[in-house]
């Protein structure tokens, strides 16, 4: 492997936080190690994992230029533990990195160099992602023009990814903790906190790799949801309203239909009914709300017709 390193390098430090994902973690070490980028800094974090990581890696030194493993004695969620790496780093820039996601080994290198030809202001930098499902590419996600200030982006929607895709500047990260009250909409909570200090910069390339069946996945805790649904609304609603009555609306709107859209995928369509609904309620003026408000009206039988009519449409050949 070539690696492109200077005597000004900034050290960035990589945080993987793991907790009982042993395959996983050795994998996540294995992409950091294949970065064509140096000077690197590894902190793992084990959120106490029934097999420590240490031993996990025991046989499994990364290629990097640090490495420190900080473990836990009791489980505390995935917020505590990137809110522990973070105290432990000392890069000038920190990069997440969930056990089971990857990167592409030229990740590193284009964020650093997005970061030099930024403005002063940008404290973030994210990239887009590609989504593994089955041994087969999904669906691929890359970042659009959302730069700058965009506090009200993601006050509404989550543009900028999982937390695998970021960047960020250590000195923020280090002002800006994770809100560890959020089991849900972690990252989303974490982005517009982080928005009202600084700009956004994307690399508009698809640079992080995700498994869409890695068992496991925090997002699959659904009884957390509506808990993390009312400390957005509560930590956030008088934010969206410095922006004007209208666009609080709007971002109520777009929570209620974020509860909507995951209970829709998790089969709770009660639930989803009344959340789209609320979302009308809240911003009638986005067509999305009103779309999937209907689809949820009949439950598990118009969700399907929805579905099979989505795939109809996909196949069908544009005429022109």
């Amino acid at each position: 492997m070539t690696r492109t390193s200077s005597t000004d390098d900034p050290l960035v430090t990589v945080i993987i936080t793991t907790y009982n994902r042993p395959e996983y973690l050795r994998s996540a070490v294995q992409t950091v190690s294949e970065q064509r980028y140096a000077p690197i800094e590894l902190v793992v974090v084990d959120d106490c994992s029934e097999v420590p990581a240490s031993d996990v890696l025991a046989d499994a030194a990364p290629d990097v230029r640090d490495f420190e493993i900080v473990r836990h004695d009791e489980n505390r969620g995935a917020n505590a533990a990137r809110n522990t790496g973070v105290e432990a780093a000392t890069g000038t820039y920190i990069a997440f990195l969930d056990d089971d996601d990857r990167w592409a080994p030229e990740k590193l290198a284009k964020q650093v160099a997005r970061f030099r030809d930024a403005d002063d202001d940008v404290g973030l930098v994210y990239v887009g992602r590609k989504g593994i499902l089955n041994g087969s590419v999904h669906d691929v996600v890359v970042p659009d023009d959302s730069s700058g200030d965009v506090t009200k982006e993601v006050l509404c929607q989550n543009v900028v990814g999982t937390q695998s895709a970021v960047m960020v500047r250590t000195d923020l990260a280090k002002e800006t903790p994770f809100d560890e009250r959020f089991k849900r909409w972690a990252d989303l909570e974490w982005y517009v906190a982080l928005s009202t200090k600084c700009d956004f910069a994307a690399v508009g390339e698809p640079l992080v790799i995700y498994e869409h069946d890695a068992h496991n996945r925090i997002s699959d805790d659904y009884d957390n949801l509506l808990q993390s649904y009312s400390l957005f609304v509560e930590k956030y609603r008088g934010l969206a309203a410095e922006y004007g009555p209208l666009f609080e609306r709007k971002m109520l709107g777009w929570a209620a239909y974020r509860v909507g859209s995951a209970s829709l995928s998790g089969g709770s369509y009660d639930v989803a009914r009344r959340f789209f609904l609320k979302a009308v309620q809240h911003y009638p003026l986005e067509p999305k709300f009103h779309l999937y408000a209907a689809v949820t009206l009949g439950g598990r039988a118009t969700h399907r017709l929805a579905q099979a009519a989505n795939r109809l449409v996909a196949r069908t050949p544009v005429i022109e």
